[in-house]
């Protein structure tokens, strides 16, 4: 997206409370737009005998969240006391022979232009309701 750095450089600039939660708000709509799908993406696990206690299935498909700013939109899986495992699916973990399930990476590629779409429309509209109709 062309000017994206500039536009947010200019969002700061005017230091305008309102204009920052509009601006997070078109970042946090755009990311719900992948929510679904890295929930959709995320491995089913099966508990079996050699299962670690704090292993329980479906924790990390409700440990996806996402995190919105004025500058960003993150989404997460896990949480260190609740799913510690999320990053060694996701990434793998070689010692223990866990392949790597980029779950989240899938959800993006596959998503990527409903995402940019979303926010370049929802940005779209928080210049034109903001910006351009101040004097």
């Amino acid at each position: 997206m062309d000017g994206l750095r500039e536009f947010q450089r200019n969002v700061r600039a005017l230091r305008s409370k309102e204009l920052n939660n509009a601006v997070r708000a078109a970042n946090k709509a755009s990311a719900e737009v992948l929510l679904p799908q890295a929930v959709h993406e995320s491995p089913d696990g099966k508990r079996d005998a050699k299962s670690s206690k704090k292993y329980r299935p479906g924790k990390l498909d409700k440990s996806i969240k996402i995190q919105a700013s004025a500058k960003s939109a993150v989404i997460k899986a896990g949480s260190a006391s609740r799913v510690p495992y999320a990053a060694a699916i996701h990434f793998g973990y070689r010692k223990r022979n866990i392949r790597p399930n980029r779950f989240l990476f899938r959800a993006m590629a596959r998503k990527s232009d409903v995402v940019a779409a979303t926010y370049e429309r929802r940005i779209a509209g928080v210049v034109r309701d903001h910006l351009e109709s101040s004097p």
